[in-house]
C-alpha cells in the first residue's frame, strides 16, 4: 500500500514538474498537454472512486495554490474529474483503449466547463463564452493531451517489455 502511495506521489511531483518546465517548450501554437490530467486519470482509472476524489482534490487544491486562479477552481474541477474518471475502474468494469480516450475526452470536457465556467461566473459573465472556448483550447489541448498518452501506453506496454527480455 505504501509502496503505492509513493509511486503515485512521484508520478504527480514528476508530472507537475515537468508540466511546467518541459511542457510549454513543446507547446505547438499555445496549445500543451495536461500531464496531471492524465497521470490522474490513469490512477483513477486504475484505483477507482474514491481515490480518484481525494487525490483530485488534493491536487487540484495544490494547484490552486500554485496558480493564480480562484482558490478551487482547480479543486473542484480535479475533484469531479477524479469522480467521473474513477467509475471506469479498471479493476470493476475492463474498458479497450479507444473506450478509455473517449472516457478521457470527456473528462476533458467536464475538467473545462467547471474550470471555465467558474472563472466566467466569478467575472460576471454569462456562459455563452464558455461554448467557443471549449472547442478552440479544451479540444486541442485533449487531443494533444490524448496522443500523449497513447505515446505513453505504448511505452508501458510495447517498448518497455521487451527491453526487460
Amino acid at each position: 500500500m505504501g509502496e503505492t502511495i509513493l509511486k503515485w506521489l512521484g508520478a504527480f511531483i514528476i508530472c507537475l514538474i515537468l508540466q511546467t518546465t518541459l511542457v510549454p517548450a513543446i507547446a505547438i501554437f499555445g496549445i500543451q498537454p495536461d500531464l496531471i490530467v492524465m497521470v490522474l486519470a490513469f490512477m483513477c482509472m486504475q484505483h477507482g472512486i474514491m481515490p480518484g476524489i481525494y487525490i483530485g482534490f488534493f491536487l487540484g487544491l495544490s494547484l490552486d495554490l500554485y496558480s493564480p486562479s480562484l482558490l478551487g477552481q482547480n479543486a473542484l474541477s480535479k475533484t469531479v474529474i477524479g469522480f467521473f474518471l474513477g467509475l471506469f475502474n479498471e479493476k470493476v468494469m475492463r474498458t479497450d483503449p479507444i473506450m478509455k480516450i473517449i472516457i478521457l475526452l470527456i473528462g476533458f470536457f467536464i475538467h473545462d466547463i467547471i474550470f471555465f465556467g467558474a472563472e466566467l461566473l466569478k467575472n460576471g459573465n454569462s456562459l455563452i463564452p464558455l461554448i467557443p472556448e471549449l472547442f478552440t483550447r479544451t479540444l486541442p489541448r485533449a487531443v494533444y493531451t490524448i496522443v500523449v498518452t497513447f505515446i505513453v501506453i505504448l511505452w508501458n506496454t510495447t517498448i518497455k517489455p521487451n527491453l526487460k527480455r
